[in-house]
């Protein structure tokens, strides 16, 4: 078996393996009870790609404050969670503004790390704290999405939450895919030789038309079996397909470019994927306009 083969069926037992757990997850995130189970499971994720964007600063030679930011991190997505559930009254206001307040908390202690490590404070601290921006911010908008329409602990009867957070990852990774299996193919244009030697101009068409299909797909579903999506016409799910496809290659890329920056070829050494920051990158980039998106619609 060729390199490329071997490669291809590699990624796709991991994905595979990924998608189903996955799955799981969003199931049991329907549950009352099991809530905790998804939040912990977003908090882990966001919590292994943060150590891994700072291995990638370890490459560069930097020292960045791990414990801290990992700690914030995953404070921040649990008071995202928690911040949901809890109906709005005076005595919680507090609460309800915890995770503003672990991002100013974070960025003050980086400050204070700084302080007293002997490091060049400029870059440790803004590197350090970037990382908490990059990773921890769209990994709460994914929690604040699944519980978008049972805000304060309300039951939402139609499951708005789960389709919108399966359009999001599906779309969003269709892109990847389909870029992926055209540009291994077909891909003959290179698109950002500097930055992804492996991207081609023809493996991100192929991204756009699979992301363009899938969003049209899942909203058909959803409007048909699952009561859900009723106020976007296939036009706007048309162009927002567009939108999370571009920007999730432009995920991917804005991480390529951090590895290439510390000289590494993947973030990690899972076979066939690399690592668990190669896999949410595109959804950094995505989640915080899908975001957006119900905001406007939706409120």
């Amino acid at each position: 078996m060729d390199k490329k083969h071997h490669d291809l069926r590699q990624r796709t037992l991991i994905n595979t393996m990924s998608t189903a757990l996955v799955a799981v997850c969003i199931l049991l995130a329907e549950y009352p009870p099991l809530h905790w189970i998804f939040v912990a499971a977003v908090a882990g994720f966001a919590g292994l790609a943060l150590w891994e964007y700072y291995q990638l600063l370890r490459h560069k030679g930097l020292f960045p404050a791990v414990t801290l930011g990992i700690v914030m991190t995953v404070l921040y997505i649990f008071a995202v969670f928690y911040k949901t559930q809890s109906p709005h009254m005076i005595w919680d206001s507090l609460w309800q503004r915890m995770p503003e307040i672990l991002l100013g908390t974070s960025f003050f202690a980086c400050f204070v790390y700084y302080a007293f490590v002997d490091r060049p404070a400029i870059t440790h601290i803004a590197t350090t704290f970037l990382g908490i921006v990059y990773i921890a911010i769209p990994c709460g908008l994914i929690v604040r999405e699944m519980y978008f329409f049972s805000y304060g602990g309300i039951v939402d009867p139609h499951s708005q939450g789960t389709w919108w957070i399966i359009y999001l990852i599906t779309v969003t990774k269709s892109a990847d895919m389909g870029g992926y299996f055209i540009g291994r193919f077909f891909g003959r244009k290179k698109l950002a030789l500097r930055i992804s030697p492996n991207k081609t101009l023809e493996g991100a068409l192929g991204g756009l038309v699979a992301s363009i299909s899938m969003s049209l797909i899942v909203c058909y579903l959803g409007r048909h079996y699952g009561h859900v999506f009723e106020g976007v016409s296939y036009l706007l799910a048309l162009w927002f397909g567009l939108i999370v496809g571009v920007l999730g290659q432009l995920g991917d890329l804005a991480e390529s470019l951090l590895k290439r920056d510390a000289h590494v070829k993947d973030s990690n050494v899972i076979p066939g994927v690399g690592g668990i920051l190669d896999m949410v990158d595109s959804l950094l980039f995505t989640t915080p306009v899908v975001y957006i998106f119900l905001r406007v619609l939706y409120t």
